[in-house]
């Protein structure tokens, strides 16, 4: 249903603002895929796959940001087993802080994550490009 599948999906939110890897790998499936090319950009790995998909992202985020807090808002699953989030990304890196808008793309399977894609802004492009080196 998709009331559940938000759910599971503000589960892994929490999880991630908690940095609780063990949680974020409970919540994923086996095959999980997570995309991210900003944070991939920086750490040279944009797909992260397996059930420690989640808990490997938030390690790199870990690498790539002085802090990272993500802020969703919105919540939208039309259709069992999809979500689509909006919201701000709160970022820091090189002594530069930016709340950047962000969206992420979510796919629920029998109570697990198994995809999700961070949709990139141009905004976070640029303060990487700015802060990098």
């Amino acid at each position: 249903m998709p009331g559940d599948d938000v759910a599971i999906i503000k589960r892994v939110y929490a999880a991630f603002a908690a940095r609780d890897r063990a949680a974020l790998e409970a919540l994923s499936a086996d095959d999980a895929v997570v995309h991210n090319s900003v944070t991939g950009s920086a750490q040279g790995q944009d797909r992260y796959e397996g059930r420690g998909a989640l808990a490997k992202f938030l390690a790199d985020v870990d690498l790539a940001w002085t802090r990272l807090e993500l802020r969703p808002q919105t919540f939208h699953s039309t259709r069992p087993g999809s979500v689509l989030v909006a919201g701000t990304v709160l970022v820091e890196r090189g002594g530069h802080a930016q709340e950047l808008s962000a969206a992420w793309s979510w796919k629920v399977l029998e109570g697990k994550v198994t995809y999700v894609r961070v949709l990139p802004t141009a905004e976070a492009y640029r303060m990487l490009a700015a802060t990098s080196g």
